[in-house]
Order: structure tokens, then C-alpha cells, then sequence
């Protein structure tokens, strides 16, 4: 299966699975009540599949306006629920994003991270081989993707963030019930792999009420009882004054929302602070075998400096032996000289010796031949 990232659609705004998107950044209209059109969510789903697909910092004010027109037109309990609603964290937003502009793309995360546990599982070495390659090339692609969303939005995608949308599409792939969190784009905050996930891990992720085991959408999604509104609600001017009921859950929302920003804050800083000390830990363990590395050199050092002394003992040794040996080779051959010598010397002599028994022999046969 192809899993790289198509160009992201563009044109009217409506994301990829045929949901209508507002306009992410401009400022929402003002009006008292929503016009005719307007027709509010009549569900928790429906108000939390808007929300999550506004800009990241226009959250709280259409969640509040929200609010307060869900409450104006009698639904207390659902007013209640939507001002339950986490702001998304900055990496959650995107994730959001992703899955709504590159639905095909989020959705291929549960099949190959299925088809990569099932090569585990069965030791497929090429397979596995292939799949990891195509895991680290989704998530680069997706990531990226991620990136140029947060760059055409104003939106700052620091290295934390840039981090935890990995870790979030990382644990998409190691859990199908994250990857369908993910697809749902309704999270709050980011998910990591090896965190225990299931249900009730991913609820701890997820802004919206949709769960890891809700089917997947379909293209145009039915509406319940009332059509979903084709824009964002309007934001209220403002009244001139607000019932305590009201302002109350508009402080204890906003009170929630600080204390969730801390706590995002928090676990950002707590996962900064681990890799900054794996980090450490990693150069100390570097540092360690650097200087074993160091100590090894040394040695081998002295070791090379006591080799190249004994070499040259030993080339002064063979230098002597050669001299000696040039010494004998030179006696050698003075001694084979005077031996040849010799021989001619004794050869010549013997020559001599012959000639002169010969004249004696002669000298006789002469001297018997008188009477």
C-alpha cells in the first residue's frame, strides 16, 4: 500500500472527509443569536467536531459562544458539556488538522502499524525491513505536512511540539485504538507508544467524546435530529452584563483551562527534562568511552614506543651480524682465492714432477743401452 501524502486539497473550505471547515483565523462574526442558517450542534460529537477544527487560539471564544447560545436556546446539560471542552495542545491541533485535511493517510496508520506487528510476531526480517521504512517515511511525511499546516496558520511548531505530534502518530501506529483516536480529530493532547494506552489512555488524549473504538466516518457524515452548521457560531457582542450563573462557568472554564495549560506545560517540561537527561547520560557514557578510547591510545602508544625501541636494538643487532657476516663472506672468499692458487701451484708442481721422471726414465733407457 502507497502510503506517502498527497498535496493537501484546497479550495472551499471543507475538509477531506466532507465536513465543513471555518475559516481558521478570521474573527468570528458578531451577532446575538445564530441566523437562520446557523442551526446549533444538538451533540456532544457535533459541538466537539467544530471546535476541534477551529484555529488553535480561537477555541475558547467559540467554545464559550458556544456556550452560552446552546445554553440561550435551552439546553442546559449540553451547554455544560461543550464548556467541558480541553483547549488542544499546539501538537494536538495539528493532529487534528492532519486528520481532517489527509483522512486516507491518518486511517493507513492502523494497517501498517497491524501489518508491522504481524511481521513481528512471525520474525519476517525483509518485511519488517520494508514496513519500518515505510513507518519512518509516513511519519516524516506526515510531520511535515504538519509543519507547512502550522506555518500557513501563525501557528509556532516548536521542537516540543514537533516531538509529541511524533509521539502521538507513533503511538497511532503501535495501538489501533490510538490510531482511531487520531483519526477522530478530536484530541486535546498528544499520546506516546508504550504508555499503556487502551481506552482509557487515549480518553486521557482525547478533547471530544469520540473514543479509539468509533467507526471511522464516513465521507458526508448523517446528521442526528438538526443539520450540522455550515459555519462556525457566532461570537455575541457582548451583553451588558452577565447572570452569575453564566459568569461562573465562564471562570471555572477559564480556571481549567489554566490548570490544564499547566499540566500540558508540566508534562512538556518533564519529557524535555528526560531526553535532557538522556541526553546527558548519553554523552556522559560518550564522554566514558572517549576516554577509554584515550587510555587504549596511550597504551598503545607506549606499547608502539617500546616496539620501535626493540626494533632498532634488533636492526643494530642485524647491522652487526651483516658486518660479521661481509667480514666471513669476505675471509671466505680470500681463503677459496689462496686454495685455487694452491691447486694451480700443486698442479703446476705436479706437471713439473711428471716431466722430470720422464726425463729420469729416459736418461736410464739410454744409459742401458751400451754394452
Amino acid at each position: 500500500m502507497d502510503h506517502s501524502v498527497p498535496t493537501r486539497a484546497t479550495g472551499a473550505n471543507h475538509d477531506r472527509r466532507g465536513v465543513r471547515m471555518p475559516p481558521a483565523q478570521d474573527a468570528p462574526a458578531e451577532a446575538d443569536t445564530p441566523g437562520a442558517d446557523e442551526e446549533l450542534p444538538t451533540s456532544l460529537e457535533d459541538a466537539a467536531d467544530l471546535l476541534y477544527g477551529v484555529g488553535r487560539e480561537e477555541f475558547i471564544p467559540y467554545r464559550d459562544a458556544l456556550v452560552k447560545q446552546v445554553r440561550q436556546a435551552g439546553d442546559r446539560e449540553l451547554a455544560g458539556e461543550i464548556g467541558g471542552l480541553r483547549k488542544p495542545s499546539v501538537a494536538a491541533w495539528v493532529a487534528n488538522r492532519l486528520a481532517r485535511e489527509f483522512p486516507d493517510e491518518i486511517g493507513a496508520l492502523e494497517e501498517l502499524g497491524s501489518s508491522l506487528r504481524e511481521a513481528q510476531e512471525k520474525l519476517e526480517g525483509d518485511a519488517l525491513r520494508q514496513l519500518s521504512r515505510q513507518r519512518h517515511g509516513l511519519i516524516n511525511a506526515l510531520v511535515e505536512r504538519g509543519r507547512r499546516i502550522a506555518r500557513e496558520e501563525s501557528v509556532r511548531l516548536g521542537d516540543p511540539a514537533v516531538r509529541e505530534l511524533e509521539r502521538t502518530i507513533g503511538a497511532a501506529l503501535a495501538d489501533p485504538t490510538a490510531a482511531r483516536a487520531l483519526a477522530g480529530g478530536q484530541l486535546a493532547g498528544g499520546m506516546e507508544a508504550g504508555a499503556g494506552l487502551g481506552d482509557g489512555g487515549v480518553s486521557a488524549a482525547l478533547g471530544g467524546p469520540a473514543s479509539g473504538a468509533r467507526p471511522a466516518r464516513p465521507a458526508h457524515p448523517a446528521r442526528p435530529t438538526q443539520r450540522r452548521p455550515d459555519r462556525r457560531p457566532s461570537r455575541p457582542s457582548a451583553p451588558a452584563r452577565e447572570d452569575a450563573e453564566e459568569q461562573d462557568d465562564r471562570h471555572a472554564r477559564e480556571q481549567e483551562e489554566r490548570e490544564q495549560e499547566e499540566r500540558e506545560r508540566a508534562e512538556r517540561e518533564r519529557r524535555e527534562r528526560e531526553e535532557r537527561e538522556r541526553a546527558e547520560q548519553a554523552a556522559r557514557e560518550a564522554r566514558a568511552r572517549a576516554d577509554e578510547a584515550a587510555e587504549a591510545a596511550r597504551r598503545a602508544g607506549e606499547d608502539a614506543d617500546a616496539a620501535h625501541a626493540e626494533a632498532e636494538e634488533a636492526d643494530a643487532t642485524v647491522s652487526d651480524l651483516r658486518a660479521r657476516l661481509e667480514a666471513a663472506e669476505d675471509a671466505r672468499r680470500g681463503a677459496w682465492d689462496r686454495a685455487d692458487t694452491a691447486a694451480r701451484e700443486r698442479d703446476t708442481r705436479r706437471r713439473e714432477a711428471d716431466r722430470a721422471r720422464e726425463d729420469a726414465d729416459s736418461a736410464e733407457r739410454h744409459a742401458h743401452s751400451f754394452p
